[in-house]
C-alpha cells in the first residue's frame, strides 16, 4: 500500500510539476507525517526535490528505445563486455541487467565457463539458448520495448529469491556526482533490488552515458565494485573515483 501510494504520489506530481505538502495531504488523504516521509523517500530516489511549502518534479532526459541505442557506439560498448566476462569465473552464478552494453556479455562468454545466469535481458535469453554451458534463469515480466526486457512487480518478487555471485549492471546516465540514474520507477527497484542481492556489482558503461540525467538514481558509484568504460570517461568521473577510491578501468 505504502510502495503504491507513493508511486502513485511521483505521478501526481510529474503530472503538475510543482505540489504543496498540503495538496498531497488531502489528495492522499494521509497525514502530514506520512507526507513528510513520502517525499523524504521520493527525494532520496530522485524523482522529486524540495521547494518552499512543497515539492517539485525533477526534469529528466528521455531514454531513447533500445533499437536506437543498440546501434550506437557498438566496438566500444563490445569491448566492455569482453572486459567485463574476464570477472566471470566457472561456475558463477550472475545477474545481468538490461542495457545495449551488458546484452554483449553472452556474446563474449568463454564457452569453457558453466555458469548460471540470473536475467530479464532478451537479447541474452535469446543468445543463451545456443550455449550449453549456460544455466537460464528468465525473471518474469511485461515486456519494456525500451529496454528490450522484462519488468513489472513479479520481476522483482522473482529476484529477490535469489543471491548471485555477481551482477553486471547498465544505467541510463551518470551524473557529475557519480549517482547512476534511471528513468523509471520500476527500473529503480529493479536495480537497486540486483545490486543488493549480488556480492559484488559491477558497471558496465559507455562514456556517453556520463553527464546523463534521470527520473531517479539507484545508487552511485562507490556502490560498485568496479566501474568498466572507455576512454571518453571524462577527466570529474577520473578524479571522483580517485577520491573515492573507486577501480576504474578505463579501456582504450
Amino acid at each position: 500500500m505504502k510502495d503504491a501510494r507513493r508511486k502513485q504520489m511521483e505521478a501526481l506530481i510529474a503530472e503538475r510539476q510543482t505540489v504543496t505538502m498540503e495538496a498531497l495531504r488531502d489528495a492522499f488523504n494521509v497525514s502530514m507525517n506520512t507526507v513528510r516521509a513520502d517525499v523524504a523517500y521520493l527525494v532520496q530516489t530522485g524523482a522529486v526535490e524540495k521547494v518552499y511549502g512543497g515539492v517539485r518534479a525533477v526534469s529528466h532526459q528521455e531514454v531513447p528505445l533500445f533499437t536506437q541505442r543498440a546501434t550506437q557506439h557498438p566496438d566500444a560498448k563490445r569491448q566492455i563486455a569482453r572486459q567485463a566476462e574476464a570477472l566471470i569465473a566457472d561456475r558463477d552464478v550472475i545477474y545481468v541487467d538490461a542495457g545495449t552494453t551488458t546484452m554483449h556479455l553472452i556474446d563474449c562468454l568463454d564457452n569453457a565457463k558453466r555458469v548460471t545466469i540470473l536475467t530479464g535481458n532478451l537479447y541474452v535469453i535469446s543468445q543463451a539458448a545456443a550455449k550449453p554451458n549456460v544455466e537460464l534463469i528468465v525473471l518474469p515480466g511485461v515486456l519494456n520495448r525500451r529496454t528490450n526486457s522484462v519488468i513489472d512487480g513479479s520481476t522483482l518478487e522473482f529476484l529477490a529469491r535469489y543471491q548471485v555471485h555477481k551482477a553486471f549492471m547498465g544505467v541510463s546516465g551518470v551524473s557529475a556526482d557519480g549517482r547512476l540514474c534511471v528513468s523509471t520507477y520500476a527500473e529503480y527497484e529493479l536495480k537497486k533490488l540486483a545490486v543488493q542481492q549480488s556480492q559484488r556489482a559491477y558497471l558496465l558503461v559507455d562514456s556517453s552515458k556520463f553527464g546523463g540525467a534521470g527520473l531517479m538514481s539507484y545508487g552511485a558509484l562507490e556502490n560498485m565494485k568496479q566501474i568498466i568504460t572507455d576512454s571518453g570517461c571524462p577527466d570529474h568521473i577520473r578524479q571522483l573515483c580517485a577520491v573515492k577510491n573507486i577501480p576504474l578501468t578505463i579501456l582504450p
